[in-house]
């Protein structure tokens, strides 16, 4: 029989349990690189 107990494994279970945390590092990157191209010669 198969566990479903244990932990999923792979890449693709650890895409999906830290989805959140890389959406979060992605949204933030961009929102940077946004303001810097639009007040990049003010900074």
């Amino acid at each position: 029989m198969i566990d479903d107990d244990d932990e999923p494994r792979g890449l693709a279970a650890t895409l999906r349990a830290r989805s959140g945390v890389i959406i979060g590092a992605i949204g933030m990157v961009a929102w940077i690189a946004l303001l810097w191209a639009m007040f990049g010669d003010v900074l």
